[in-house]
């Protein structure tokens, strides 16, 4: 009876075993998804492994520009075959091999102002900005990228900024005429044009509607869908840009960053977020990382991880969005003013803290391929403090130093654009070179250029400027601090005044 009771013991525990240890692989199994099969190139070197994690056995590395396909991948690994051996590598260095397409000759619309580009890359030649509303015909597209001719220039647009018009017969019912707005203050919409009507909702200050109609000071409007009246005494004809999203639906994990050190240096990964932390391996300037963290930082420790496998932490000041050339170049760094709880001035519900970040963001598109470059910040959710914003300029072997901002005064008279230096005549050759450009790119009023003593300047030690492009109290100034073709121009000038000054 003994040797029964364990064998029926050792039977029942071997059972459970199985009911636990299936259902979990099922589980697993079950988590990979099929798709097409799609050719892939790899944009680095990478190793191909035995199963979908990064402590799984190397089978082979494959080289960078590699092309393979694939038709099932599990998270973000994806199964392939490559000389005979297949396994799984890591999708965040594959990119998508785009086909050409030729098809029946379109006419499309801008969206927003929109770089043409020699070939069709985000990195190739910038021929020159269209505008938005402008038309454009294309026949023929590489992947989203559409081929057009502008000011007889030939080349490549996003197709992200394109617009497809459609020429549309005569009805019987046609769409009613509205005129936008946007609301100066918080305004009451009501069911009927008095102060007695129904309250439906409250408007407010800087939201867009749509007028129907106006008589007697009241106007007939829409506002997310839903139909009233308010009093036009605080509306302001045309819209204002999207304002940023706020900090919590920015999430900076899975951002792809390159290491920005000297070529004769290298960069410590370690295994904590601190300097005292164990060593686990040295990068080299141009590593290409994945961040982990959800929050951009200028300053302190951020989780990263490698393209072959290695996650630690390293300095975020030695981390940069744009891929810098393998021996040293001249450095630019720019600061967007602001950010995250610190808006910059506001007026009608436009901040600038968002206008300044999408110059900056455009100053580096021009640039990047010429120079290396680093931004203070990324996104509109964080503020980095003026002493952070000079850390990172000091740290490096820094060329040029430009932050970004705009004026506001309580007079709305006040208007044009000015630069700043706190030291040296090279910063004073930089402010120059900007507000030149500025007021004849843009046709801004010239306020000059003058000495300040600017905290963000003054502690930098690498020739710097702080440009105030206009002012957002002024309607003019505003009108094109507001404009994505303005925008561009801004940034043409920041980016040009710098070149003249290397």
């Amino acid at each position: 009876m003994g040797k029964l009771t364990k064998f029926l013991s050792f039977t029942l525990v071997f059972a459970l075993l199985l009911a636990v240890i299936i259902p979990s692989s099922l589980v697993s199994a079950a988590s990979g998804t099929s798709f097409t099969k799609t050719t892939y190139q790899t944009t680095d070197s990478l190793n191909l492994r035995s199963s979908a994690t990064t402590a799984s056995k190397k089978l082979i590395t494959i080289p960078k520009n590699t092309k393979m396909s694939s038709s099932y991948r599990q998270g973000n690994w994806y199964k392939l075959s490559y000389k005979g051996k297949t396994g799984y590598v890591l999708g965040t260095y594959l990119k998508k091999v785009t086909t050409s397409t030729s098809f029946t000759k379109t006419t499309y619309q801008t969206t927003a102002a929109l770089t043409l580009r020699k070939t069709n890359s985000a990195s190739s030649t910038r021929l020159l900005t269209i505008p938005k509303g402008k038309q454009l015909s294309s026949s023929y597209k590489k992947g989203n990228w559409y081929k057009v001719t502008y000011s007889k220039k030939t080349g490549y647009v996003s197709g992200s900024y394109l617009k497809k018009i459609t020429l549309s017969s005569p009805t019987s019912n046609p769409v009613q005429k509205t005129t936008a707005y946007t609301t100066t203050e918080r305004l009451n919409l009501r069911g009927a044009p008095n102060t007695s009507g129904k309250l439906l909702l409250t408007i407010p200050n800087g939201g867009v509607i749509q007028s129907i109609s106006q008589s007697n000071g009241w106007h007939k409007v829409t506002y997310n869908g839903t139909t009233g009246y308010v009093v036009g005494t605080y509306l302001k004809k045309g819209t204002v840009p999207p304002v940023a999203p706020p900090a919590s639906s920015v999430d900076y994990s899975g951002s792809k960053m390159y290491v920005l050190i000297n070529s004769n240096d290298t960069l410590t990964l370690r295994s904590a977020p601190s300097a005292s932390s164990g060593q686990l391996s040295r990068l080299e300037r141009g590593t290409p990382v994945v961040v982990a963290n959800s929050l951009h930082k200028t300053r302190g420790y951020v989780a990263v991880k490698t393209a072959d496998g290695r996650a630690g932490y390293v300095e975020s000041l030695y981390l940069t969005l744009f891929k810098p050339a393998s021996s040293n170049r001249p450095l630019i760094i720019l600061d967007p003013g602001h950010g995250g709880r610190d808006p910059g001035a506001i007026r009608y519900g436009v901040t600038e803290r968002d206008i300044v970040l999408a110059v900056a963001r455009q100053v580096a598109a021009i640039l990047e391929g010429k120079v290396d470059l680093q931004l203070t910040r990324y996104t509109n959710d964080y503020y980095p403090t003026l002493t952070d914003r000079s850390v990172m300029a000091n740290v490096h072997a820094t060329t040029r130093f430009v932050s970004i901002h705009i004026n506001a005064a309580s007079a709305t008279s006040a208007s044009g654009a000015e630069n700043y230096y706190y030291s040296g005549s090279t910063s004073v050759q930089l402010a120059n070179a900007i507000q030149q450009r500025l007021v004849s790119y843009a046709g801004m009023r010239s306020r000059g250029v003058h000495f300040g003593n600017l905290a963000v300047i003054r502690g930098t030690r690498a020739p710097s400027v702080l440009t105030e492009l206009g002012f957002l109290s002024n309607s003019t100034d505003r009108s094109k601090l507001m404009s994505t073709a303005y925008q561009a121009r801004y940034a043409q000038a920041i980016a040009d005044g710098i070149l003249a000054t290397l």
